[in-house]
């Protein structure tokens, strides 16, 4: 008997999605022990010359294989797995060919916070544990030994990272190698060890010492001297050898669509004087005449509307979680198994970072899922914005598509932890404005606050093709969100910088909340009164995340459901 062509095809994508599962854990050992794979927990990434064009090869290998796959012979399931696949491999592929690692100097992810990071996730059970982590440490001067190199790299090719990066890692590591070793963050590895591992105290700190820290100072002197002089004046991507180029494709891989940069900055338009008009409508409801910018500064005006200890923001925050958590069986039918906890963002990364994150939880639910929260100068930090920053990060936002994603055992591992930013964010954007619905605001001060954050997003459009595309400078796009958004000047410089280092990637919040929408209401109208929110919100939600073109797919098939 003949094997069944179905059978074999499927047997043939599920190894191959293994083989790419496997290959990203090996090569990403760092992530691997974020998600509690924690097979390479000595190790740390290679990221030199030679392990880049070897990565190269063997994601080329594995696309070609994807593409000798007979889809369609697939099931539908196993087409989106593997439509899924091949665009990681492509965009992998291209990511390492237009060497963005060659002038990755980053103040939100780089060496000098990433590695202080990993102690949120690093395992502490055992003795061995922590010997892992005394092997990182020791690897890290190697680590960074390429990290270097890859900038000088560039540097002669002309790709080199912006100066206002360069000028705030600089001021990161100051501040990091000011302190004494036993005294750094590296050092809570002391307190969190346990306590059959105390014998391997004095080879921790050795490490930090003898090895994190002479690194981390060669890499302080590399900035300041050798690479000030080369860092590049002009913040957009431009500027770069093949610039337009890679900021093209850096363009498709966050938006998971054709959209040029010309029509996002008109998007980014249209929909901010869309936002602004709601705003102004709120503005007279609360008995103000004027315009939205003059609002703002009545607002700003009144040190009532900021807060004043970290404390009350965290408070805040949690009780929104509460109160969306409360609400969330009207809106949808699945829900995650996985708590949301809050946390502050460490002090030695708060002054550079944006006004939250959400850390997912690992592939064996080990850890909740972690909203994190900037409270740095709380005095900056407007009340207003606060509940639609929760709902983004937590629920009905991150927290519930992602853990959901992450509890899908039926689905490929690289699919429950795939994150394709234009699902991920577009949906947590979406939510925002699905809290509106769900009745979460408490009053039209909250309503407004959601809707700068729409603004915000749509101000992203702008600055990020204006920095990147436009050749605006960094002035440009500071004094465009100034005159736009009801932000903090310390949130506004934060988020440009980040769109500095990040190209393109501030693009995918609008792009995949305008779509999301789009499909709910073309559902809605084909359906009528038989359609059904909360199968709709199931039904987007329940492959994972999906390039924005493959969830139109997905939703229209199961068009029939969503009642």
């Amino acid at each position: 008997m003949k094997p069944n062509p179905a059978n074999v095809a499927s047997q043939d994508l599920a190894r191959l999605a293994d083989e790419y599962w496997q290959w990203a854990m090996r090569t990403a050992p760092t992530e691997a022990t974020y998600l509690a794979d924690y097979r390479y927990n000595d190790l740390l990434p290679r990221i030199g010359a030679d392990a880049v064009a070897l990565q190269r090869q063997e994601l080329s290998s594995l696309r070609e294989r994807a593409r000798g796959l007979d889809g369609a012979a697939l099931s539908a399931e196993d087409r989106v797995t593997h439509g899924v696949l091949l665009h990681l491999l492509d965009a992998q592929i291209q990511e390492r060919a237009f060497g963005f690692h060659q002038w990755a100097v980053d103040q939100m992810t780089g060496p000098q916070v990433w590695l202080l990071e990993l102690l949120n996730y690093h395992p502490f059970r055992d003795e061995k544990d922590v010997r892992d982590l005394i092997a990182r440490f020791r690897a890290f001067p190697g680590y960074m030994n390429e990290y270097v190199a890859n900038l000088r790299d560039g540097a002669r090719s002309r790709r080199t990272a912006p100066k206002a990066a360069v000028e705030r890692v600089i001021g990161q590591l100051r501040a990091l190698l000011a302190r004494e070793p036993d005294r750094s963050p590296l050092a809570l590895a002391l307190e969190k060890r346990p306590e059959g591992a105390r014998r391997l105290d004095d080879e921790l700190r050795a490490a930090i010492r003898d090895a994190v820290y002479p690194a981390y100072r060669a890499l302080l002197e590399f900035l300041e001297g050798e690479y000030a002089s080369k860092a590049r004046e002009e913040a957009g991507l431009w500027a770069i050898e093949d610039g337009e180029a890679a900021y093209a494709f850096r363009v498709r891989h966050h938006t998971t669509t054709e959209l040029s940069p010309e029509r996002l900055h008109e998007i980014g338009r249209e929909e901010l004087d869309s936002i602004l008009d709601e705003m102004r409508a709120i503005a007279r409801t609360l008995g103000h005449a004027g315009d939205v910018p003059s609002f703002f500064e009545r607002l700003k005006s009144d040190r009532s509307n900021f807060w004043t200890t970290r404390a009350e923001i965290l408070a805040h925050f949690e009780r929104c979680i509460e109160k969306a958590t409360a609400a969330l069986p009207r809106f949808f039918g699945r829900l995650p198994k996985t708590a949301c906890i809050v946390k502050p963002i460490e002090e030695y990364r708060e002054k550079d970072s944006v006004g939250a994150f959400y850390y997912q939880p690992p592939e064996d639910l080990s850890r909740p899922g972690v909203f994190y929260a900037n409270t740095y100068r709380p005095e900056t930090r407007l009340k207003i914005n606060n509940a639609a920053l929760t709902y983004h990060e937590a629920v009905p936002g991150h927290h519930l598509q992602i853990a959901l994603s992450v509890e899908m055992k039926e689905l490929p591992l690289f699919r429950r932890h795939s994150h394709f930013t234009a699902f991920v964010e577009g949906w947590a954007l979406y939510a925002e404005r699905l809290a509106d619905e769900m009745g979460l605001y408490e009053n039209e001060l909250e309503r407004f606050g959601m809707l700068t954050y729409q603004a915000w997003r749509a101000c992203r459009l702008v600055v990020d093709t204006g920095l990147h595309w436009k050749r605006w400078t960094r002035a440009q796009a500071i004094d465009f969100f100034r005159a736009n958004l009801a932000l903090g000047d310390p949130e506004i410089v934060n988020e440009v910088d980040r769109y500095i280092i990040w190209p393109g990637q501030a693009l995918a919040y609008k792009v995949g909340q305008r779509e999301i929408a789009r499909l709910r209401s073309e559902a809605s109208r084909a359906m009528g009164p038989r359609f059904d929110v909360r199968a709709f919100h199931d039904a987007a939600l329940r492959h994972g995340s999906l390039p924005l073109t493959t969830l139109e797919t997905v939703v229209t098939n199961n068009s029939q459901n969503l009642s």
